[in-house]
């Protein structure tokens, strides 16, 4: 009888093991372009801020000029920062090395951009997905301010990154 109730325990804890929620995995880049063909995978941010034009087709953002400084980060599943962030001025450009936050193996999830100069601006993420859409593109995103079309919500940076159809939020 012993037996069978030790075995009806492991059976239940390894049921709820299985049905708990798992964390989830961090960003693989090994397919991209870049990775495959052991080149370097970096992303360029170009901050256009400051410039002025309509509207991005890949958002929902009316492009504005709002002349300020970016930062850019890589975060893990928790938002938490991984490395150094980048410090962006407005028309200015910077490359983030990928393979850099993936080879120490942190849980790099996603790319944080933010204002360094506005509160009142809301701050973009870039996906994983959206990650690998780039790196096999050309690498090369352009970080604008823009004002919702749909609302009068405040304002908010966008993306839009050239090569690959991939622009944001």
């Amino acid at each position: 009888m012993k037996h069978h109730t030790l075995l009806a325990s492991t059976v239940l804890v390894l049921a709820a093991s299985l049905a708990a929620p798992v964390a989830s995995a961090a960003c693989d880049i090994s397919s991209t372009k870049c990775a495959v063909n052991d080149g370097k995978c970096n992303i360029k941010f170009r901050n256009r801020t400051g410039d002025t034009g309509g509207s991005d087709s890949s958002s929902n953002l009316k492009q504005t000029s709002n002349n300020q400084a970016i930062a850019v980060r890589a975060i893990d599943e928790k938002s938490k920062s991984i490395g150094n962030k980048l410090t962006i001025a407005d028309g200015a450009n910077n490359t983030m090395n990928i393979d850099k936050k993936v080879s120490k193996d942190k849980g790099f999830n996603a790319i944080h951009i933010s204002s360094q100069n506005f509160n009142n601006v809301a701050p973009v993420t870039l996906s994983c997905q959206d990650i690998k859409a780039v790196l096999n593109g050309n690498g090369t995103c352009k970080v604008f301010n823009g004002k919702s079309e749909n609302s009068s919500k405040k304002y908010s940076l966008g993306y839009q990154c050239d090569g690959s159809k991939v622009g944001g939020p």
